[in-house]
C-alpha cells in the first residue's frame, strides 16, 4: 500500500466520523453539506429517504436543522476499500444514543457506507447510505423489531442506574467541599465499631469574620481549603456536618498514629494561614456516640482557649 493510499484511507475514516458527529451530535447541516460532491446519492435509514439529486439532498439536510436531538456516538468501527485511484469506500458500524439531557431515551445500532472521491485534491463525499440492522426476530415476534426496543430498554436502565448513583452521591456528598455530608454522618450514629476508634471534631476559627469582611465567596474558599487540608490526611473518613464544622471518624487505627495524623492536619491548616480548633477522642473499643460528645467538648475547650489567647494578646498591644 502506498503512503498516499494509506493516508486517504485514514482520511476517509476520519471524514465519516466527522460527518456523523456533525449530524447527530451537533445537528450542523452546513458542515456536512460543505463536504458533499455535486454528484451525489443519499440513502437514509428511513424507507422514504432515497435521493440522487444534489440540490434535493442539500434541501433535505437543511430541513434536519433543529430537528435532530443531540446525540452521543460510541463504539465506532470503520473499514476502507480503494475502488480506484481517487475513489474510496468506507463502511462502518456505530451506536447512536440520545443525550440524556434531552429526556429522550433511544439507542440504535447503525451501519454506514460512504464513498469519497478526491476532486481537485480534496475529498468529497459522493455517496451516503445509513441503515439500522435488525436482529433475527423471536418466534413469538409478529411484525415488530423487538431488538430495537430491547436495546432502548437496556439504554434506559443504564441511564436510570447512572442517575440513581448520582442522586445517591448527592445525598451523601457535601456540594461545596466534596466531603461526606451530615446525612452520611448521621448513619454513623447507629453503626457499631468492633475495634479501636478515633474521632475528631474540627471547627474553623474566624469564618464569620472572613464572611463579614471579605464576603461569602472568601468564606467558601476558606472552607474548601480547610477541607482539602483534612482530606489530604484522612481522604475517606472526613465529614462536613455544619458551616465550619468537620468530623473525622477513623476506625481500626492506633492511638499514636491517629494523634500524629491529627497533628499533620493542624500543621496543614496553619501553613495555609488559617486557624482551627480540634478536639480528639480515641478508644481501644470504639463507642461513637460517647467519643463524639467527648471530642466535641474538647474542641469547644480548645476554641475557648484560642479566643482567650487572642484577646489577651490584643490587650497587651
Amino acid at each position: 500500500m502506498s503512503k498516499t493510499e494509506e493516508q486517504r484511507k485514514e482520511a476517509a475514516k476520519a471524514l465519516v466520523s466527522y460527518i456523523l458527529h456533525k449530524h447527530y451530535c451537533e445537528n450542523n447541516s452546513e458542515a456536512v453539506i460543505a463536504l458533499l460532491s455535486k454528484t451525489l446519492s443519499w440513502f437514509g435509514a428511513a424507507e422514504h429517504e432515497y435521493l440522487v439529486d444534489y440540490d434535493a439532498i442539500v434541501e433535505t439536510l437543511r430541513q434536519f436543522t433543529g430537528k435532530v436531538p443531540p446525540c452521543l456516538i460510541s463504539q465506532e468501527h470503520y473499514d476502507v476499500l480503494r475502488l480506484s485511484e481517487d475513489v474510496y469506500l468506507c463502511t462502518g458500524m456505530l451506536y447512536v444514543s440520545t443525550d440524556p439531557g434531552t429526556n429522550l431515551y433511544i439507542r440504535v445500532h447503525q451501519r454506514v457506507t460512504m464513498i469519497f472521491r478526491w476532486e481537485d485534491g480534496e475529498p468529497k463525499c459522493c455517496h451516503i447510505h445509513l441503515s439500522n440492522p435488525y436482529e433475527e426476530m423471536h418466534a413469538d415476534d409478529v411484525g415488530f423489531p423487538t431488538a430495537t426496543s430491547r436495546e432502548t430498554r437496556r439504554f434506559m436502565l443504564e441511564e436510570l442506574g447512572r442517575k440513581t448513583m448520582q442522586l445517591e452521591r448527592l445525598s451523601y456528598e457535601d456540594m461545596l467541599t466534596g466531603l461526606y455530608n451530615r446525612n452520611k454522618f448521621n448513619q454513623l450514629r447507629t453503626q457499631t465499631f468492633a475495634g479501636s476508634l478515633g474521632v475528631a471534631v474540627l471547627d474553623l476559627n474566624g469564618l464569620k469574620q472572613v464572611n463579614d469582611k471579605y464576603g461569602h465567596d472568601a468564606g467558601d474558599t476558606l472552607i474548601t481549603r480547610t477541607a482539602r487540608n483534612i482530606s489530604a490526611v484522612f481522604p475517606e473518613t472526613c465529614y462536613r456536618i455544619g458551616g465550619d464544622e468537620f468530623v473525622v471518624v477513623a476506625p481500626d487505627i492506633a492511638e499514636e498514629l491517629f494523634r500524629e495524623n491529627m497533628a499533620s492536619v493542624q500543621d496543614n491548616v496553619t501553613k495555609s494561614g488559617d486557624a482551627i480548633s480540634i478536639g480528639i477522642s480515641w478508644r481501644e473499643q470504639g463507642d461513637f456516640a460517647a467519643q463524639f460528645r467527648e471530642a466535641d467538648q474538647n474542641m469547644y475547650e480548645n476554641k475557648r482557649r484560642y479566643y482567650m489567647s487572642r484577646e489577651h494578646n490584643r490587650r497587651k498591644r
